[in-house]
């Protein structure tokens, strides 16, 4: 990911999802599955990737920042109010998100007008 080989970095977390099934760090390799797809512009496979990461994985670390790329990518994909919807529950689902997401939330919540 640092050096920007996103399809490396998809196929390294892949991987690792197959090779350890039930580690407790499988969220975090499917926020970074979800981020690479969105540097590279995909965005249905990022929303597809950061919307597992806040159902099946709720509880990681990532999870508050995978909701917000959840609503930047479905606001990329012009699905307005699945976008801002998924930004209204950042807050509501991760009262304790850091201060950085609650600030990104309510920046993308002005950009997209919701």
């Amino acid at each position: 990911m640092q050096r920007k080989d996103y399809a490396l970095a998809e196929q390294t977390m892949k991987n690792f999802a197959a090779k350890y099934p039930s580690d407790p760090l499988l969220g975090d390799a499917q926020y970074w599955l979800g981020e690479s797809y969105f540097q590279r512009q995909q965005y249905r496979d990022s929303a597809e990737a950061f919307l597992t990461v806040t159902t099946k994985y709720e509880k990681s670390a990532k999870a508050p920042d995978a909701l917000l790329r959840l609503g930047q990518s479905l606001a990329a994909l012009k699905e307005k109010e699945a976008a801002c919807a998924a930004f209204g529950e950042v807050g509501r689902k991760y009262p304790r998100a850091s201060a950085g997401v609650k600030a990104a939330v309510d920046r993308e919540q002005k950009r997209v007008k919701c």
